[in-house]
């Protein structure tokens, strides 16, 4: 729905100063909304990457210790577990990666909210200096 009459300047062909602050307060608000959510997704990614990076450490152990046995036991059951615990590594290494370049994309967001933010927010005070 557009504006009414009564919403327009005397003119009749732009909203008026307080229906532009209206809806400029409504853009803010779910911007503000959207940073509370993104800010709650960033922490549990990063909870979520402290963990990943904990078992990639743990893992990499495990896979260097698999080598050392399959090139001295030199026997198919010695590198089957060396096998296994390489993919297992490649795999939690994997998830590490998405994690954290999950973290940038929502750090990149972050910073565009913030930045709209700060434009609606200035933009009032810009418009009352006039």
């Amino acid at each position: 729905m557009g504006p009414i009459l009564s919403d327009l300047d005397p003119a009749g062909d732009r909203p008026t100063r307080n229906e532009a602050d209206a809806t400029t307060g409504r853009e803010a608000t779910k911007v503000r909304e959207r940073l509370v959510r993104i800010q709650e997704q960033i922490k549990r990614t990063r909870a979520n990457e402290r963990v990943l990076v904990e078992q990639v450490t743990y893992l990499a152990d495990v896979a260097g210790d698999a080598e050392t046995r399959k090139l001295v036991a030199e026997t198919p059951l010695a590198e089957r577990e060396w096998r296994e615990a390489r993919t297992d590594l490649d795999r939690h290494t994997a998830l590490l990666d998405e994690a954290r370049r999950e973290v940038a994309e929502l750090l990149d967001e972050r910073d565009r909210l913030l930045d709209r933010l700060s434009e609606l927010e200035t933009a009032p005070r810009l418009r009352d200096d006039e």
